[in-house]
């Protein structure tokens, strides 16, 4: 999944907002280091891009912070680890949001931390997360 690309995490949501907004302590745990998002990343940032005061500037932003970012998308293996997942977490009564399940079955797929700011995620089974 990585296609020979070295990695080091893959960066959720609310890493890269932080990234955008220029929080020092995000900027300190990715300089040096080689990340992916994921197509759920990308479409959670577009939603904000299109909610945003200034769409074009969000947009540049966001376009600068990931430049060069490698995106996963979903496979059969990836759905799999999702229902998993879910099931693991719904029989415990710990559900959370949907998008962060597919977040973190893309991660355990190709064996990757992910760097998030969300506790919920910790919850997953197989799943290391770096708190930023």
């Amino acid at each position: 999944m990585t296609n020979g690309w070295h990695l080091d995490f893959i960066a959720d949501t609310s890493a890269v907002i932080h990234l955008c907004r220029r929080d020092p302590k995000v900027i300190d745990q990715v300089r040096g280091k080689t990340f992916a998002i994921t197509f759920v990343t990308m479409a959670e940032l577009s939603v904000g891009i299109l909610k945003s005061n200034k769409p074009e500037a969000a947009w540049n932003q966001v376009t600068e912070v990931l430049k060069g970012q490698q995106i996963f998308l979903i496979s059969h293996h990836t759905a799999a680890i999702y229902a998993r997942i879910f099931i693991e977490l719904e029989k415990g009564g710990k559900l959370i949001p949907v998008n962060d399940i597919w977040i973190a079955a893309l991660a355990i797929e190709a064996q990757l931390p992910i760097l998030a700011r969300d506790e919920h995620f910790s919850r997953i089974k197989n799943l290391t997360v770096i708190n930023c």
